[in-house]
């Protein structure tokens, strides 16, 4: 399957009801994974071109680190960044 077949798929199944769950990400050998990430992006890519979430929600939810702007603080403060 294509990155565009994947992404009309999604689209598709999106459509028709906006909850459906993200597709599974199970695999056993490099080359399913490699599919797996493939089809987490199709799905992510027809969820922003129907609208459902803005570029800026799928980062956070995308995001390893999650962090809010109103309370982030730098940890470490070199003087010639300060």
């Amino acid at each position: 399957m294509t990155f565009a077949e994947a992404v009309a798929q999604f689209t598709a199944q999106l459509r028709a009801n906006p909850a459906a769950p993200r597709p599974a990400f199970v695999y056993d050998t490099v080359d399913q994974l490699h599919e797996s990430q493939m089809l987490d992006r199709a799905c992510d890519q027809a969820q922003m071109d129907l609208g459902l979430v803005t570029p800026a929600e799928m980062q956070r939810n995308n995001s390893v680190v999650q962090v809010d702007p109103t309370t982030a603080r730098r940890a470490i403060r070199y003087p010639q960044y300060v």
